[in-house]
C-alpha cells in the first residue's frame, strides 16, 4: 500500500515538474527550463518524458545561440537525451518525431530520414497526448481531438519532416559556399549591363529620333510642317499633275557626282562622310558595318567583328577546359506528355493487371511486358498538385530556353524525385523503366513533395545561380531586339554604281524586285515621295553632329561592355578549372572504390582468403609511394587514401565514405555546371549587347543627306515651274491688253475724223456768218469773194500752186489730228503699264496674305 502511494506521488511529481518545464519554455526562459529539466531527468533517469523534455529544451537553446561551437554541443547533448527517450518508449510516435527533428538540426539528413520512416511505420503507436505533443509540436492542443486523430496528425507532421529532410539532403549535397561571392559578382554585372543598356538606348533614341518629343520639340516640328504647307501642296501637285514619267525616273535616280558637287547644303564634313559611305557601299554591297571597340577595325559583318574581338583581344578556352563545359538538355526531354498529376492508386492497379495478364507469356522480357505506356497513365483532377506540376514544368522550360539546364541538373532532379517517391508508392511503379529515365516521376508526387521539388529548383538554380534573373534580363533584351529600327533604304542603280535610288521601305515585296521594276512600278506613281521628302526636316549640320556623337558614345559603351566580357570570361575559365578539378577527384574516388569492388567480386566467386578494404588501400598506397616520380593525379590519389584510412576502419564505413565523397563531387558539379552555363549565357547576352553597340548603318546619315538634296532639287523645279507658269499667264494677260488697246485705238481715229468734220462744218458756219456780217456792213462783192476763197481752198495743180497763206489753216488741222493720235497711243501705253503694275501689286498682295495667314497660324501655335 505504501509502495503504491509512493509510486503515485512520484508520478505526480514527474508531471508537475514537466509542467514547470513547459511553462518556462513557453515564457522563453530557457535557462530556468533547462535547470528544471536536468533536475527532472536526474530524479527520473528512466523517464522517457523527462529525457524528451530535456532534449527539447537543449534543442530550443541551440537554435538561439550564435556561437557555432556551443550550438553543436547543445545539439549533440539533445540528441543523446532524445535517443534515450525513444529507447525507453519505442512505441512513442511523438518521441520518434522529436528524435528525427534533432537529427535534421544536426545536419544528419540520412539519420533524420531513417527516424521519420521508422516512426511512421510504428504499429499501434502510443497516444501522443501522453508524450506532451502540444509542446513537441507547438501550436497544437492534443486535447481537442481523439487518439486516432492525434496519431494521424503526428504522422502528417512526420511526412512533412521527411520531405524536408530529403530536400535538405540534396540541398546540402549541392551546396557550395565558395560560390556565394561569385553569385554576388554575377548579379552586380547583370545590373551593370542593364545600366549600360539604358544609356545606349538613350543615345540611340536620341540619334534615331525615336523618343517621344517634348512640347517644345513638337512645336518646332509643327512649325516646320506648317511653314512647308504651301511648298508641299505645290510640290505634290507638280509631282502628280506636271512631271512626266521620264522626269520622275530621272529625279529618283540621283547622280552621285551631281550629289557631291552641286549640293549647296552639304559642307566639307558632310562630303567626307558621304564619300566614306558610298565608297564602302560600292565595295561591300551593303550600307551596314561594324567596328571593333578596341582597335577601330571595320567589318562588313557583325559576327566577323565579334570573332575578331574574341581572337585578337580576348582569347578562348583551352581544349581541356572547353571539354568540361556541359551540354544543355534539349526541350524534348521534358516534352514527354501531359504534365498533370497521376492517380497513383489507379496506376498501381493498372500495373498489377498488366503483370497478371502477362504472367503466362514466355519468351518475353519480364520487365518489358510489365511496362505501362505513358499515354495510358490515369490522370486525376487534383487542382493543387496540377498547379505545382505546371509550375515545375514552367521552371524547366525557363532554364532550357536560356540554355542553362545541364544533364547534371536533370539527373539530380530525377534522383530527388525518386527519393521523394521511395516508400510512398508501390515498388511496381518505381521499377518502371520510364520512371528512372524520364521526369514522369514528377507526376506521381504528392503536394508536399511537389512543393519541395519546386523550392529546390527555385533556390538552387533560379536564385543561387541567378538563372531567374538572367532569364528576365534576356527576355527584356529580346523585346528590345523586336523593336529594331528599320532604316529607309537607298540602292545603286543596276546598270552602274554612279546613281543612287531612294526606297521608302525594305519590304520583302519591294526587295525582291529589280531597281528598274521599283522605279517603273512603284515610285513614280506614289505621291508619298513628296511627303517623305518634307517629313522630319532636320539641319544637316545637326544630323552630322548627332552621327559623330552617337558613334563616339557607342564606342565608349562598347568598351565598357567588353570589360564586362573580360570579367565574365575569367569567371568562366575559373569555373571550368574548378569543375575539371572536381571531375579528377571524382574519377580518383571511383577508381579507388573500384579496387574494393573488385574484392567484392572475388568474394562472390571464391570463398575464403578475403582481404579487407583497408588492407587493399594500404597496398595501393605503398605502390604509389614506391613510384620514382609521382604526378599530380598520383598525389591526389594518395591524399584520398590517407583520408579514408584516417576516418574508417570497417568495410561498411569505407563504403559509406566512397558514396559520400562521390555524391559530394556530383553535387559540386551540379552548381559548377549551373554557374558555367549561366556565365556562358550571360557572356552571349553581353556579346549581343556589344554587337548592337558597335553596329552602324550608313543609311542613317546618307538618307538625310540625299533627302535634303532631292528636296532642294524638287523645290527648285517647283519654283521654276511656278515662275514659268506665272510669266506665261502674264504674257497671256498682256496679249489680251494689247488686243484691247488696238481695238480702242481704231475707235479713237474714227472719232478724230468725225471731230474734224464737225470742226470744218463749224468753221464753215462761222465763215458764213462772218460773210453775212461783212455784207451787211457794206463790204464789196470782191471782198466777199475773197472771204469765200479764204474759206474754201483751191484745187491743187500746176496751174494752181499752193499758197502758204491760203493752205495754212488746213495744215494746222492735220497736225492737230496727228498730235491727237500720238497722245492717244501714249495714253494706251500708260494704261498697259498701269495694268502691269496692278498685276504685280496683285500678286505681291496675294503672297502677303498667304504669309500673314502662315504667321497667324504660327502665332496661334506659340500661344497654345
Amino acid at each position: 500500500m505504501a509502495s503504491s502511494s509512493s509510486s503515485s506521488s512520484s508520478s505526480s511529481s514527474l508531471y508537475d515538474e514537466s509542467g514547470r518545464v513547459v511553462e518556462f519554455l513557453a515564457a522563453n526562459n530557457f535557462i530556468k527550463a533547462l535547470e528544471v529539466a536536468k533536475s527532472l531527468v536526474s530524479g527520473h533517469p528512466d523517464s522517457a518524458l523527462a529525457n524528451a523534455l530535456t532534449a527539447l529544451t537543449l534543442t530550443k537553446i541551440s537554435l538561439r545561440d550564435s556561437n557555432v561551437v556551443r550550438r553543436r554541443e547543445y545539439i549533440a547533448s539533445a540528441l543523446g537525451f532524445s535517443k534515450t527517450a525513444l529507447a525507453l518508449s519505442p512505441k512513442s510516435i511523438a518521441f520518434g518525431f522529436l528524435n528525427a527533428k534533432i537529427h535534421l538540426a544536426n545536419a544528419h539528413d540520412d539519420a533524420a530520414i531513417q527516424e521519420c520512416e521508422s516512426a511512421m511505420s510504428i504499429e499501434d503507436p502510443r497516444d501522443p497526448w501522453l508524450d506532451y505533443l502540444g509542446i513537441i509540436n507547438e501550436g497544437y492542443d492534443p486535447r481537442e481531438s481523439s487518439k486516432e486523430s492525434r496519431i494521424e496528425r503526428v504522422r502528417t507532421e512526420l511526412r512533412k519532416l521527411l520531405v524536408k529532410a530529403k530536400r535538405y539532403k540534396f540541398k546540402r549535397l549541392v551546396e557550395d559556399h565558395s560560390l556565394a561571392e561569385i553569385s554576388k559578382e554575377f548579379q552586380a554585372l547583370q545590373d551593370r549591363k542593364e545600366e549600360i543598356q539604358t544609356r545606349f538606348d538613350r543615345e540611340r533614341q536620341s540619334f534615331e529620333k525615336m523618343e517621344t518629343p517634348s512640347p517644345s520639340t513638337s512645336t518646332r516640328q509643327l512649325k516646320k510642317v506648317l511653314s512647308n504647307v504651301d511648298m508641299i501642296t505645290r510640290a505634290r501637285d507638280y509631282w502628280n499633275n506636271v512631271m512626266s514619267l521620264e522626269k520622275k525616273k530621272d529625279f529618283l535616280s540621283v547622280r552621285i557626282e551631281k550629289f557631291f558637287h552641286k549640293n549647296k547644303s552639304m559642307g566639307v564634313k558632310a562630303k567626307e562622310v558621304l564619300a566614306e559611305a558610298v565608297e564602302y557601299a560600292k565595295e561591300i554591297k551593303s550600307w551596314k558595318f561594324s567596328t571593333c571597340c578596341c582597335c577601330g577595325q571595320r567589318f562588313s559583318d557583325e559576327e566577323l567583328n565579334l570573332e575578331h574581338m574574341k581572337s585578337a583581344h580576348l582569347g578562348t578556352l583551352s581544349e581541356e577546359l572547353q571539354s568540361v563545359v556541359p551540354k544543355t538538355v534539349p526541350i524534348s526531354e521534358i516534352e514527354i506528355g501531359d504534365w498533370r498529376p497521376v492517380n497513383v492508386v489507379a496506376a498501381a492497379k493498372l500495373i498489377e493487371d498488366l503483370s497478371r495478364n502477362d504472367s503466362g507469356n514466355k519468351g518475353q522480357d519480364e520487365g518489358k511486358s510489365q511496362d505501362l505506356k505513358l499515354e495510358n497513365l490515369p490522370h486525376c483532377s487534383d487542382i493543387n498538385r496540377g498547379m505545382l506540376i505546371k509550375s515545375i514544368w514552367a521552371l524547366l522550360q525557363l532554364f532550357i530556353e536560356i540554355e542553362c539546364f545541364a544533364p547534371s541538373h536533370f539527373y539530380m532532379l530525377l534522383d530527388l524525385t525518386l527519393e521523394m517517391l521511395k516508400n510512398q508508392i508501390p515498388e511496381t511503379l518505381l521499377n518502371q523503366r520510364w520512371m528512372k529515365k524520364t521526369l514522369v516521376s514528377v507526376w506521381f508526387l504528392d503536394e508536399p513533395e511537389l512543393e519541395s521539388v519546386q523550392e529546390f529548383l527555385i533556390e538552387e538554380l533560379g536564385i543561387s545561380c541567378g538563372l531567374q534573373g538572367l532569364y528576365t534580363s534576356c527576355h527584356r533584351d529580346k523585346a528590345r531586339r523586336d523593336l529594331t529600327i528599320t532604316h529607309e533604304s537607298i540602292v545603286f542603280r543596276d546598270d552602274d554604281l554612279s546613281h543612287l535610288i531612294p526606297l521608302l521601305d525594305e519590304t520583302s515585296e519591294i526587295a525582291s524586285r529589280s531597281v528598274d521594276d521599283m522605279m517603273n512600278v512603284g515610285q513614280e506613281y506614289r505621291d508619298n515621295i513628296v511627303q517623305w521628302l518634307f517629313t522630319c526636316e532636320q539641319p544637316i549640320g545637326e544630323k552630322l553632329n548627332e552621327w559623330e556623337k552617337y558613334r563616339e558614345a557607342s564606342r565608349s559603351l562598347g568598351m565598357e561592355l567588353f570589360k564586362i566580357i573580360e570579367t565574365e570570361f575569367h569567371r568562366l575559365q575559373n569555373m571550368c578549372e574548378r569543375k575539371s578539378k572536381y571531375l579528377k577527384h571524382k574519377k580518383l574516388w571511383l577508381d579507388t572504390e573500384g579496387i574494393c569492388m573488385e574484392e567484392d567480386k572475388r568474394r562472390k566467386e571464391i570463398s575464403g582468403n578475403q582481404q579487407s578494404y583497408r588492407s587493399l588501400l594500404l597496398k595501393r598506397q605503398k605502390d604509389i609511394e614506391e613510384e620514382k616520380s609521382i604526378d599530380e593525379m598520383g598525389s591526389m590519389e594518395l591524399d584520398i587514401i590517407e583520408s579514408i584510412l584516417k576516418k574508417a576502419q570497417a568495410d561498411n564505413d569505407i563504403k559509406m565514405l566512397f558514396q559520400m565523397h562521390i555524391d559530394q563531387m556530383g553535387g559540386k558539379c551540379f552548381k559548377s555546371d549551373a554557374t558555367i552555363l549561366a556565365t556562358n549565357a550571360a557572356m552571349q547576352q553581353t556579346w549581343n549587347k556589344l554587337k548592337m553597340a558597335t553596329s552602324y548603318d550608313y543609311r542613317s546619315i546618307v538618307v538625310p543627306l540625299l533627302k535634303t538634296f532631292m528636296r532642294a532639287q524638287l523645290e527648285d523645279m517647283v519654283d521654276k515651274y511656278a515662275t514659268e507658269k506665272s510669266n506665261a499667264e502674264i504674257e497671256v494677260l498682256l496679249s489680251k491688253l494689247d488686243l484691247n488697246a488696238k481695238n480702242n485705238t481704231g475707235r479713237g481715229g474714227d472719232d478724230a475724223r468725225q471731230g474734224q468734220g464737225k470742226s470744218k462744218n463749224k468753221k464753215k458756219k462761222k465763215d458764213h456768218r462772218k460773210a453775212k456780217e461783212f455784207k451787211a456792213t457794206g463790204g464789196s462783192e470782191d471782198q466777199q469773194g475773197n472771204v469765200e476763197q479764204t474759206s474754201v481752198p483751191a484745187a491743187h495743180g500746176k496751174d494752181h500752186p499752193l499758197n502758204p497763206e491760203v493752205v495754212g489753216p488746213v495744215t494746222t488741222d492735220e497736225l492737230e489730228q496727228e498730235e491727237r493720235e500720238l497722245t492717244s497711243k501714249a495714253e494706251e501705253e500708260c494704261r498697259v503699264e498701269e495694268h502691269r503694275r496692278m498685276l504685280a501689286r496683285h500678286l505681291e498682295y496675294q503672297r502677303q496674305i498667304e504669309n500673314e495667314a502662315k504667321q497667324k497660324r504660327l502665332a496661334e501655335i506659340d500661344k497654345a
